[in-house]
């Protein structure tokens, strides 16, 4: 999360501002050449303070975490490529490849490497689409192979004659993944490796050095897989007719969602196959694809075709039909199921485009009218039940047969790639054509059948916004609200817990429901945990209330603040309730810097199938967090310091040390009309010499094992630099204080500056 933005900037400062030994002026004068080296083991501490105000005027006192760095060395490592920026190679399904990963030694002493990670969690294979074959490591050695994380570990622990494989500062070792991509793999396969490097004691290190390990890094590649056909499948439902005689038109919609052409099926292992020999598909009426797709069920009543004919677009074929999914023929009679054979002759050859490759513009259940593809369309009688909904519906799915260019048929109830398309495939194999089995099958579109011509629309959102979109869509909008319990100030440190006074008040958030359907609706309202926040403290409590409402259409009224589990809605109407938090008896605590709260879900009662959420969410103690952090550039004193390592348990007399404060308002951010907090008045200070802390005792002592500040501190999001400890100037300060002033909810920046150790 650190953004390092205001580093170089700030480096050309103290290019201009150099320490005295290297160039011998700026901070010469506010700090003795002679001064005594800070001893080893001294533990540098380093706390930051903020205050803020919310937008009704409360003030809020943030600290930061405290950190601490002691004077040693430490170990460090860098891999290729890296987790951030993974590597890509190719592969196809059923080949073979090593992914090689460079591993090079950045410490400041020789070192040897370990795998960390779990094999195919961590280190391995782990997109489940490959198979791990080996490692194959070069630790100056030659290539060796490995099965297990524990065979590399003890090979570069042990294998040099005993001892360990130990790499050079800035050397480098291989370590490769080899793996298989599975048949019928596609999209993309990731390997990872998660290594360390170990820098030994005394002996074999330095005198007063004691073994030390760094932190793992990660590294990646994505390897994309050369898709062979696939066919895509999006099914639609259009509610017609009236609700006496309603009426369902299905719009099926099949693509070739892969890399590689469609190849034609021998007839016999096709709907409405016949025995005749196989001789080859080309250009053959003898060989075709099929499409095929069943009539759904209602209250277990099956539903039928109307008179309408069906029609298909996007290629030539023929319509065929199947009371038992076995036997297809062209009668449309007693039809459970209704489908499309496509000759060879529709597939293939010069100016066809429906079922080329589209490289994967389409996916299953997504396949828009903008695509090259089949088009089936049918109307078939709805369901004459009363009620609004057809709760009881069958989920029905649209499959495809087909051949791939590997030479294997592919469809329901063919494994991927076991049946070779020289043959037909056995009866067992391919009948039924088609299962009501939402996702079993391999290349299956589904849609759970709609049979009243009811509209059902719902709005569950903040207070005034009941279509507020959240950060993605209108099922993740958001009220947000910071309790302090009617305190003046609310002290908040990363990482810890605000306490919740016994007694304290509860927390009210109104939010509003709007019907846009075309009847009258009544909505449950229920409350769980929203994905992303975290649970309320045992004891806390949500209830609903009403915010009174008069009678209208089919709802009656409601007194104010009426217990509640449900509202009624008139058709086009928007009413609001309430969300009562009520916290127990007793304190509780929360953590800092979180979000708590519940996914309020308002559930139709005419359709159960149509819900609305809306997020409820507050923060205790606080929203605005500071986080330190801190990077030493090791036997590289401020004036010339270009490489620093990051959270170094390591510094030097004379190194260059630089601390990071990074700010951030939690409160969330993002989308139309949802409902948030803004901070104003921040002001950040940083003071060296400094003890306290409301929540967490801290004590900074880099003023006195340092130079003051080695240059003006950097602000990355241009806040007002001043408060130094002697004034005026920065150079040699031992406090300072950074004024942003509004920082707005999701809004983040960080304040960067530099001290050399005694």
């Amino acid at each position: 999360m650190m953004r390092t933005r205001s580093f170089s900037s700030l480096l050309r400062t103290c290019l201009a501002v150099a320490a005295p030994v290297i160039v011998g002026f700026g901070i010469a004068n506010t700090m003795p050449a002679s001064a005594a080296a800070t001893p080893a083991g001294t533990q540098i501490s380093n706390t930051a303070t903020a205050t803020y105000q919310d937008p009704g005027g409360t003030t809020y006192n943030s600290q930061s975490n405290t950190v601490q760095t002691t004077v040693q060395n430490a170990p460090s490592m860098t891999i290729s490529p890296p987790s951030g920026t993974p590597g890509s190679n190719t592969v196809s399904p059923g080949a073979t490849i090593t992914d090689t990963y460079t591993l090079t030694n950045t410490s400041n002493s020789a070192g040897y490497f370990q795998l960390t990670g779990v094999q195919n969690t961590d280190d391995g294979v782990t997109a489940g689409q490959g198979t791990f074959s080996q490692y194959v490591v070069n630790a100056g050695a030659g290539n060796q192979t490995f099965a297990t994380i524990a065979a590399v570990n003890t090979y570069l622990s042990t294998g040099n004659a005993g001892s360990a494989f130990m790499t050079a500062v800035n050397g480098t070792i291989t370590i490769g993944v080899t793996f298989s991509a599975n048949v019928g793999s596609s999209g993309t396969i990731t390997t990872k490796l998660t290594p360390t490097v170990t820098l030994p004691g005394n002996p074999p290190g330095p005198v007063g050095t004691v073994t030390a390990t760094s932190a793992s890094v990660v590294g990646q590649y994505n390897d994309t897989v050369t898709v062979d056909a696939r066919v895509d499948v999006q099914k639609l439902a259009a509610v017609g007719g009236t609700v006496a005689v309603p009426t369902v038109t299905y719009t099926v919609r099949f693509a070739n969602g892969g890399a590689r052409n469609l190849a034609p099926v021998f007839k016999n292992a096709l709907p409405g196959g016949n025995a005749a020999a196989y001789s080859g598909c080309t250009n053959s009426t003898a060989c075709g694809v099929a499409f095929t797709d069943k009539l759904p069920s209602y209250n277990a009543t099956q539903l039928t075709l109307t008179a309408a004919v069906p029609t298909i677009s996007g290629a030539t074929g023929t319509i065929i039909y199947s009371v038992d999914g076995t036997t297809w023929t062209t009668t449309q009679a007693g039809a459970v199921y209704i489908g499309v054979f496509l000759p060879a002759t529709s597939i293939t050859g010069a100016g066809l485009t429906t079922f080329q490759p589209n490289n994967n513009a389409t996916t299953q259940n997504s396949v828009s009218a903008g695509n090259a593809s089949l088009t089936l369309t049918f109307v078939m009688n709805g369901s004459t039940a009363s009620g609004a909904a057809n709760a009881n519906a069958i989920t029905n799915v649209a499959n495809s047969t087909y051949g791939d260019q590997s030479g294997f048929i592919e469809g329901p109830g063919i494994g991927v790639q076991t049946v070779t398309n020289n043959a037909a495939a056995t009866t067992a194999q391919t009948a039924p054509i088609i299962a009501n089995a939402n996702g079993a099958l391999a290349g299956a579109g589904s849609v759970t059948s709609a049979a009243s011509p009811l509209n059902t629309v719902l709005f569950n959102g903040p207070n005034g916004f009941p279509q507020a979109v959240g950060p993605t869509n209108n099922n993740d909008d958001y009220t947000a609200v910071s309790y302090t319990n009617g305190g003046a100030s609310v002290s908040a440190v990363t990482g810890n817990t605000v306490a919740v006074a016994a007694g304290a008040a509860a927390v009210t958030i109104t939010n509003s429901l709007q019907n846009t359907g075309n009847k009258d609706d009544t909505y449950n309202l229920t409350a769980a945990t929203a994905a992303g926040l975290t649970a309320l403290p045992a004891g806390w409590t949500v209830t609903f209330q009403s915010t009174g409402q008069g009678a209208s259409g089919s709802c009656g009224a409601v007194v104010v603040n009426t217990v509640i589990t449900s509202v009624c809605v008139p058709s086009g109407a928007t009413q609001t309730y309430k969300t009562i938090y009520t916290p127990p008896a007793g304190a509780t605590t929360f953590q800092a810097y979180t979000g708590y709260g519940d996914a309020i879900t308002a559930t139709s009662t005419n359709d159960n199938t149509k819900t609305n959420v809306t997020i409820d969410e507050m923060f205790v103690g606080g929203f605005v967090r500071l986080t330190k952090t801190w990077s030493v550039a090791l036997a590289q004193p401020c004036a010339t310091a270009t490489v620093f390592t990051a959270s170094s348990a390591s510094v030097n007399p004379g190194d260059c040390v630089q601390y990071t404060i990074t700010y951030l308002n939690v409160m969330p951010s993002g989308g139309t009309n949802d409902i948030t907090v803004n901070a104003s008045s921040f002001v950040i200070t940083e003071d060296g010499a400094a003890s306290g802390g409301a929540q967490v005792a801290y004590t900074n002592n880099w003023a006195a094992n340092s130079n003051g500040l080695f240059a003006a501190p950097v602000d990355s999001n241009g806040g007002t630099l001043g408060g130094y400890n002697p004034g005026p100037g920065a150079v040699g300060s031992s406090r300072f204080t950074d004024t942003i002033g509004a920082l707005a909810a999701g809004a983040s920046g960080n304040c960067t500056f530099k001290v050399q150790v005694k």
